[in-house]
């Protein structure tokens, strides 16, 4: 068998199975067991491929078929200016998520140095890492209820960038002192149960729901947020904070409720709502 055929197979069985980006899944994943690049794979397209890289190759289509994320069959997704590791213990980062990078970059003072950051459920560590990389003379804390979490944030800080001065500890945001912290990032569970059965196989069967559903509703788990920070915090911070497009104005009453002002709503690439930048008053 030559690649294109092997190619070929991999993007039927995923059309067959209902997989919308078939073509592009396939290729991604018969790059990846080759490894390959795009110059390397149009190249050695009418190559042989071998029967143990094709058996193993047929092995992650079938995972695939199964609506298995494709970051869990490779192990990692690339976020912002790294590639991160995930398990199913962590969100896949979205680049929906890169909003609240730029936002950051965007409207925190590009006089201040030495900024602490908190980012309140950090999941794989991916924006906290993001954030620290861009602020190189900050330092920060990332915290997770999850311990597995909190180990796959730790290996992807040894890959991206082990001399960061960051350090993930297991804690649950609701009631983390923030009171040294001058930047708040946070990407908290917002998934409504209603939307259930309207989400993907791969998210629901795939991803942990603790950090999709909030238990209570997304106003509780948003308020709880909120006003620990107004009551724990004096350091009159910045807080960055990730959205469903449709709470925007619920969750910049609550901000305005307890003491912080918005300095802007950031939209995404769908040029949806995504990001609250607000500040303490």
């Amino acid at each position: 068998m030559i690649i294109s055929e092997a190619l070929e197979y991999g993007s039927n069985a995923l059309f067959d199975r209902g997989i919308g980006q078939y073509k592009l899944d396939a290729k991604i994943l018969i790059k990846y067991e080759l490894d390959m690049n795009d110059e390397d794979f149009i190249k050695l397209y009418n190559n042989n491929i071998s029967h143990e890289k094709f058996n193993s190759y047929r092995k992650k289509i079938q995972r695939r078929m199964n609506h298995e994320p494709i970051a869990h069959i490779l192990g990692f997704k690339d976020f912002w200016k790294n590639t991160f590791y995930v398990t199913n213990d962590t969100l896949i980062p979205r680049a929906d998520s890169e909003t609240l990078i730029e936002s950051m970059l965007k409207h925190l003072p590009k006089n201040i140095k030495d900024l602490n950051f908190l980012d309140l459920g950090t999941g794989s560590g991916c924006l906290i890492i993001s954030a620290l990389e861009e602020f190189k003379s900050s330092r920060g804390s990332g915290i997770d209820i999850s311990e597995k979490a909190i180990s796959i944030a730790n290996k992807n800080k040894e890959k991206a960038n082990y001399k960061l001065d960051l350090s993930f500890y297991v804690q649950d945001f609701f009631n983390i002192n923030t009171s040294e912290f001058d930047v708040i990032i946070c990407n908290p569970p917002y998934v409504s149960v209603d939307d259930f059965n309207k989400i993907k196989d791969e998210v629901i069967n795939f991803e942990p729901h603790g950090a999709l559903f909030p238990k209570n509703g997304t106003k509780d788990c948003y308020e709880k947020i909120i006003i620990n920070i107004k009551l724990t915090n004096k350091k009159k911070c910045y807080l960055f904070v990730e959205i469903d497009y449709r709470d925007s104005m619920l969750i910049s009453n609550i901000l305005k409720d307890n003491d912080f002002s918005i300095i802007s709503v950031e939209d995404d690439l769908t040029r949806r709502p995504r990001c609250i930048v607000a500040k303490m008053n």
